[in-house]
């Protein structure tokens, strides 16, 4: 299994993955304030059927007739542009991909996908899994270890030497559930065993059969250079492995890249030689300035900018998603949550289908999933949609106790998906009309991050944890101390595996689990550890059902992204939101 491994595994994701070829929409719809961390969002009012109209593409003025130009002497060639402007949502919290602060998403692409280097990556021309610059070839050896030959010659930004002893530094990091990375929902509990210089096996907690997949988001760090460093430097600094270094961070301005002329490409797409010579990432809430600034040549990419603003920039790209827009229970904690009937009855009151069709148009489809069709373990029971039925959400309540003194918070990260604040206002109406107290609070990020990381995993190294698996026992952790009532999240399975859901979402040792319970999580190891093949399927089916059945997340859309180009930017979009600007060109 040298060299690549063939994700044929279930790729036909990519065949169910909704190609969004929709009628543009001109007109701009206002968002939501974002409201003050901790205090509650303005009072929303009963709602209001909302008008087709303004889905209606408003015709375009008349062009300005303009004079001819004078005639003038040839100028030489315009040079070639070496700096491209990428626009994202959120300015990153952090740049420390050992932290929970630098999530894989796009707002933080410098630090996950451009400035550090994943240890494996799925090939978004193939969909095989390949090296990038780092790893020469692989193999599986015994049930629970992979060898890893390491490229001789790479170095780290500041030169530190990329061997099998760094190496080692940066898995064991990786592969401990205590350190809250957005990796352990992919490779699980791991460590590495330096075999000569450049050679590490990694030794899985348990079986491990897909790791090789899993490796996907794996964080790297200068191992020397971040022992020394304090926090704060660490916050402001990527010092890894990627195609692209840290010039600058200009706090609320912007942070500048320019590329690693030390950078050793593959032949993998996504390890090729950086293109342009440097970057720059800016940020900006609303998809419409976003927009606005492709127009005006102030950006040439922009993250998510809707559909309704496809035909204002100079090139739309839509594109399908491994994501799916979700709220996740606090069933650990919340008096009301620990209760099906009371989840049960949170989803049966909300009407997906109408809110996707009043905001996208119907062209995001709703899902009763935590992750898309063509997962491992997914099935057509498991990811059925319940119905919209008011009337049953009512008697589900009163069957369960429901006391309406508690009330069922809603935490949004506003901005993380396009209307996902216009979204949950909705859902919080229809909770109120089935008769839930509910409050509705849009956050901003470092906020929003606190409470998404505030669940079972921080108990992982507390003496007694790991063999009682009795976080609902324990005292909410720190940093929210309390409960988190349903966050929501864009949640993504990019290796299309239950068993990432099941260490990221379901199970005791993940910081975003709300779901520790002793008898699923043994279920989930045992699912995790079986071969690919129908026993895995129906180990994971069987993870999966238990999930829709305890109503342990409220899922509702499948994510549709929309990037924004300028007329002179060649890039296609990956089949998950994620960027590699080395390879991005100017035409």
């Amino acid at each position: 299994m040298y060299n690549r491994i063939k994700c044929k595994y279930n790729i036909r994701i990519l065949l169910h993955i909704v190609a969004v070829f929709v009628v543009v929409f001109l007109a701009a719809c206002g968002t939501a304030a974002t409201a003050t961390p901790g205090a509650p969002a303005s009072p929303v009012a009963t709602p209001t059927p909302i008008s087709a109209d303004i889905f209606k593409p408003t015709a375009p003025a008349a062009p300005t007739t303009l004079p001819k130009p004078t005639a003038v002497p040839a100028q030489p060639a315009t040079p070639a542009r070496d700096n491209i402007i990428l626009v994202s949502s959120q300015e990153p919290l952090s740049l420390d991909g050992w932290t929970t602060k630098c999530a894989s998403n796009l707002i933080h692409f410098s630090c996950v996908d451009t400035g550090n280097e994943p240890f494996t990556w799925i090939d978004s021309k193939t969909y095989e899994v390949v090296p990038l610059s780092t790893v020469d070839k692989w193999e599986q050896i015994e049930p629970a270890r992979w060898r890893f030959a390491l490229r001789k010659g790479v170095k780290f930004h500041n030169g530190e030497e990329w061997n099998a002893e760094t190496a080692k530094v940066n898995l064991d990091y990786n592969g401990d559930s205590a350190n809250g990375l957005d990796s352990f929902s992919y490779s699980g509990a791991m460590s590495a065993q330096v075999v000569d210089p450049y050679t590490v096996d990694i030794v899985c907690k348990s079986a491990c059969p897909i790791l090789a997949r899993g490796m996907l988001f794996s964080k790297f760090q200068a191992p020397a250079w971040y022992k020394a460093a304090s926090p704060e430097e660490r916050a402001r600094k990527v010092i890894s492995l990627g195609p692209y270094k840290l010039v600058e961070w200009r706090s609320g301005i912007d942070i500048k890249f320019e590329a690693n002329k030390d950078y050793l490409p593959s032949k993998a797409f996504d390890a090729q030689a950086p293109n342009i010579k440097t970057f720059t990432q800016v940020w900006r809430g609303e998809a419409l300035v976003r927009s606005a600034m492709l127009r005006s040549g102030e950006g040439d990419w922009a993250e998510d900018i809707g559909f309704e603003n496809q035909t204002q920039v100079p090139v739309a790209k839509a594109s399908g998603t491994t994501e799916v827009f979700a709220g996740i229970f606090d069933t650990m904690w919340h008096p009301e949550l620990k209760k099906q009937k009371v989840r049960l009855a949170l989803i049966h009151a909300v009407d997906c289908e109408a809110i996707a069709k009043a905001l996208y148009k119907g062209v995001v489809p709703c899902l009763g999933s935590i992750s898309v069709k063509g997962t491992v373990g997914i099935t057509d029971r498991n990811s059925k949609p319940r119905e919209y039925n008011p009337t049953l959400a009512k008697q589900l309540l009163k069957e369960a106790g429901y006391d309406p003194a508690n009330k069922v918070n809603i935490y949004v990260q506003a901005n993380r998906v396009f209307k996902d604040v216009e979204f949950m206002e909705a859902v919080a109406r229809y909770w109120k009309e089935a008769g839930v107290t509910t409050e509705f609070f849009a956050l901003e990020l470092a906020r929003y991050t606190d409470i998404r990381s505030s669940g079972c995993g921080k108990f992982t190294n507390v003496a007694g944890y790991k063999e009682a698996l009795d976080c609902a026992a324990r005292v909410p952790p720190a940093p929210l101390s309390t409960t988190s009532h349903v966050y929501t999240t864009a949640t993504s399975n990019e290796i299309l595996d239950m068993s990432t859901q099941g260490n990221r979402r379901l199970g005791c040792f993940n910081i975003n689990s709300r779901a520790c319970y002793a008898d699923l999580q043994k279920k989930i190891d045992i699912a995790s550890a079986a071969p690919v093949g129908p026993e895995r399927a129906r180990l994971l089916t069987e993870v999966a059902d238990i999930a829709y059945d305890e109503a342990y997340f409220i899922p509702f859309f499948h994510n549709q992204m929309v990037y924004g180009l300028g007329k002179n930017v060649d890039w296609e979009p990956l089949y998950s939101p994620r960027l590699r600007v080395n390879t991005m060109k100017f035409k």
